[in-house]
């Protein structure tokens, strides 16, 4: 009987050990609580000094958002990494922090690269893309591997944030104008419009019988939506914990549906020529459609992610294996009767 009464005993106890683990598990993390202080001042200090090192760069960042509309969303990317630094702090924090001299390798290889940028190659884009090697040194001289890799994704997040140079984004976005303009011209032809297209310039006759020129600019290429999708489906990709593969099925599926959009804006723009609203197909159209399509792009987008997880359920391996322990001790504790 005494026996019994031990076994039932020490089965109670460790449930209440793993109950207790749990809550410990669940209890709020307070970003002021950890790491220290003088940690927290160390971080300061050192961003402060990066800023200052990289106050060039970060002004034309700035001025090329304010003055490009195509990169107007890398005010958005900052807080989207910030966003993702928050939702994995508990991970952040509980991961062991030790100073780490490689991020010293990482500080230098940033130092050098900017300098080749800016004397060398003559080239804003590259000492910008310094500023992700910087941050991720810094981040790995004072925390360590481990928070290094955990950070890494909202660091070189930032990247998305950084203007093309001019011929790397002509060479993306060209393609992607000639794309626009012959899918719109399959899509019109199908019902019944003629059109005729020769790489980005299409012929549109109106239903009066009039011909309208119309150029595919580089504005409608798609290049905006194109980034800004590209970005979105890495937040979304990340900000939730999903196996490798889903997150990159959403970062690649967000390519598709800026490319469908564009193309259904292109169209809708030249419809607006066939029924002979040529002043509503030059602005009107042009800035509307651009608008309106964004939401069902996300929407598309968040039904995506919706799907994947209808079809993987994660399960914790250390839940599980708590569970078992539990299940497993009330199974050997015979039953006490009166």
């Amino acid at each position: 009987m005494d026996r019994t009464n031990e076994q039932v005993d020490a089965a109670a106890g460790r449930r209440v050990s793993l109950a207790d683990m749990v809550s410990d598990e669940d209890a709020p993390v307070s970003i002021l609580a950890s790491p220290a202080w003088s940690s927290w001042l160390k971080v300061a200090v050192l961003a402060v000094l990066c800023g200052a090192f990289y106050w060039t760069q970060l002004r034309q960042l700035v001025n090329q958002w304010l003055a490009d509309v195509n990169w107007s969303h890398g005010f958005i990317i900052p807080l989207f990494s910030l966003f993702m630094l928050y939702n994995w702090r508990r991970r952040l924090f509980q991961a062991p922090r030790e100073v780490c001299m490689w991020g010293w390798a990482f500080i230098l290889l940033a130092v050098l690269v900017k300098a080749g940028g800016v004397l060398v190659l003559h080239n804003a884009w590259i000492p910008q893309l310094s500023i992700t090697i910087m941050i991720f040194g810094l981040v790995m001289y004072l925390g360590g591997w481990r928070i290094a890799r955990i950070a890494f994704v909202p660091i070189f997040y930032l990247t998305l944030a950084m203007p093309w140079p001019d011929m790397l984004y002509q060479m993306i976005s060209t393609p992607m104008q000639d794309l626009a303009a012959a899918s719109s011209t399959v899509l019109l032809q199908f019902f019944g419009v003629k059109m005729t297209v020769s790489a980005s310039f299409l012929k549109v006759t109106s239903i009066s019988g009039q011909v309208h020129p119309i150029q595919v600019a580089e504005a409608c290429s798609g290049m905006r939506s194109l980034m800004a999708f590209i970005a979105l489906g890495v937040a979304m990709a990340y900000i939730e914990d999903r196996p490798f593969w889903q997150r990159l099925i959403i970062m690649v599926g967000g390519v598709p549906i800026a490319l469908a959009c564009n193309i259904l804006r292109v169209t809708g723009t030249c419809t607006m020529f066939v029924i002979d609203k040529r002043e509503l197909g030059e602005d009107f159209m042009h800035n509307a459609m651009g608008m309106v399509l964004l939401i069902p792009a996300l929407l598309l987008l968040m039904l995506l992610t919706r799907l994947l997880n209808s079809i993987y359920v994660d399960v914790d391996e250390d839940e599980e294996d708590a569970s078992a322990d539990v299940d497993g001790a009330n199974s050997q504790a015979p039953e006490v009767q009166a």
